[in-house]
């Protein structure tokens, strides 16, 4: 009798789990809600997070880039912005409000989300698309030879599916280069405390991977910035004393190069 009576109370606390976490998060919200109607402004942020790291949308992330910017904090304000763009690639809200932001930040708007047919796809439908062509055109040509067809229709159909590969291969080949510019793009970021010095303070890019090394270049909080991949595998880091990570970054251009620390950058795809 006891071991049913445990039994069903395990089984019952597992059940409720979902129940609560679920309440737990709608709490978060209606409190972050409150929070921001009220003009508390770094508790509503501190709520967001605390949902942020159970559950992802591009409502939530638009809602704390626009919380951010009300505290002049452009840095976070657009990364979130491109995080909610990579969920909701064609949201006109967000992209405007990622423009407007990047105005008053005085930066320039870079590599935004494309927004074409092309990009309607995964690039897994690419891929498969581009094998699909492939053996179609094979068996096509084969085909053509087997029924003595004219050299003509075989030289127009070879065309045909020759220009299709290619266009296909350029589609998946700038679907991955622009897969891994995202996967390795950071923006740079001021630390929380600076409050009100976030409009005019900039994140130096040091020659060593040291808090004591001199800069080679600074960049202002909000730009884009890509770290370096590794000769081995992942990316360039090095960890510091006092377990500080740092990573090699570099602009766009590539004008711009140096080490900052972890916590100087936000990750766009990663959290």
């Amino acid at each position: 009798m006891r071991i049913l009576q445990f039994s069903l109370t395990c089984l019952l606390s597992i059940i409720s789990v979902p129940f609560i976490w679920a309440s737990s998060k709608e709490q978060l919200f209606y409190d972050a809600v409150r929070f921001e109607a009220t003009g508390n402004i770094d508790q509503a942020i501190e709520n967001y997070e605390k949902i942020l790291d159970q559950a992802s949308s591009a409502n939530l992330h638009g809602n704390l880039a626009n919380l951010y910017y009300k505290n002049s904090d452009y840095g976070r304000s657009i990364l979130h912005y491109r995080k909610a763009l990579l969920l909701d690639g064609n949201n006109r809200e967000f992209l405007s409000n990622l423009s407007f932001v990047c105005r008053t930040a005085n930066l320039e708007n870079t590599d935004p989300p494309k927004n074409n047919f092309f990009d309607g796809f995964s690039i897994n439908f690419w891929k498969g698309l581009l094998v699909f062509f492939l053996w179609f055109g094979l068996l096509l040509i084969s085909f053509l030879f087997f029924l003595r067809t004219t050299n003509r229709s075989i030289i127009f159909a070879c065309l045909a599916w020759a220009g299709a590969i290619t266009l296909l291969t350029f589609v998946v080949f700038d679907f991955t280069r622009h897969e891994n510019l995202t996967e390795s793009q950071v923006i740079a970021l001021l630390d929380r405390k600076q409050g009100d010095d976030n409009a005019s303070a900039t994140i130096p890019l040091r020659r060593f991977a040291a808090s004591s090394s001199t800069a080679n270049a600074s960049v202002r909080a909000g730009e884009s910035l890509f770290v370096d991949q590794s000769q081995l595998e992942g990316y360039q880091s090095h960890q510091g004393p006092n377990s500080q990570n740092w990573l090699l970054v570099r602009t766009a251009d590539n004008l711009k190069k140096g080490w900052v620390r972890q916590d100087e950058v936000g990750w766009i795809l990663k959290n």
